[in-house]
């Protein structure tokens, strides 16, 4: 099982006990990068596709986590 496998099913079986720093571990797999914050706000960026990130001590919401994985999950999809 590769890494973005066991990110992906950490972040699926327990999306409210998420740290930042795996939600970004996962986005720069998948390509995304880090192009800038502005206060609470962490923005990635890849060709084309935003995702704006809330962080809050270190933590993200559940409810950003899924969006994240719905994003990955469709655009892996796409060819």
């Amino acid at each position: 099982m590769s890494k973005r496998d066991k990110l992906i099913m950490a972040l699926t079986n327990h999306p409210n006990n998420v740290t930042f720093s795996d939600v970004q571990k996962l986005l720069e797999i998948e390509g995304f990068l880090l192009d800038r914050i502005s206060g609470s706000h962490h923005i990635f960026d890849r060709e084309g596709l935003t995702i704006v990130l809330p962080v809050h001590k270190n933590r993200v919401k559940a409810v950003y986590v899924r969006r994240v994985l719905e994003l990955i999950t469709d655009v892996g999809e796409t060819p």
